[in-house]
């Protein structure tokens, strides 16, 4: 059974203070991984393939500089960094998009009457003096979709 580890508040304290005094690594210095590096020099391989470049080509002109990788490790990181782009071009247009249904949305809500003081409509009240509302079987998504909720199999 694994044992949890603890430590007293003075040994976290004498830690971040340890942490804190550390002198600034000059910046050729820093670690960077493959998928990081692969980030920032996409553009280049890229150049370099639209040269006519292969990939094997590029590692072996890679390696002159010390960085060793493999051309599947190269493929592999080109790939990873490739999808993560999309998926924040992805993020950016669903939220700029979302900004813009959100702001429709507002101004469509300002049109409509309030009923305050009223039952909500489609409500009906019973005998003992309480309301009964219709069941909800559709809502709108944030992007103004409806959304029936799955209630077949409880």
């Amino acid at each position: 059974m694994p044992v949890v580890k603890s430590f007293t508040r003075a040994q976290w304290d004498a830690a971040a203070r340890r942490l804190e005094a550390l002198p600034e690594k000059a910046a050729h210095e820093h670690r960077v991984n493959v998928r990081d590096a692969m980030k920032s020099i996409q553009p280049q391989i890229i150049d370099a393939q639209r040269k006519g470049y292969t990939q094997e080509e590029i590692v072996e002109q890679i390696a002159q500089d010390g960085v060793e990788i493999s051309a599947s490790t190269l493929r592999y990181a080109m790939q990873r960094a490739t999808k993560e782009e999309k998926a924040v071009q992805a993020e950016r247009h669903v939220a700029t998009n979302t900004a813009v249904t959100s702001s429709r949305v507002k101004n469509g809500n300002q049109a409509k009457p309030s009923h305050s003081g009223h039952a909500r409509a489609g409500s009906q009240q019973n005998a003992n003096g309480g309301i009964t509302r219709p069941e909800r079987t559709e809502v709108q998504g944030f992007l103004g979709f409806p959304i029936r909720p799955d209630t077949e199999n409880l």
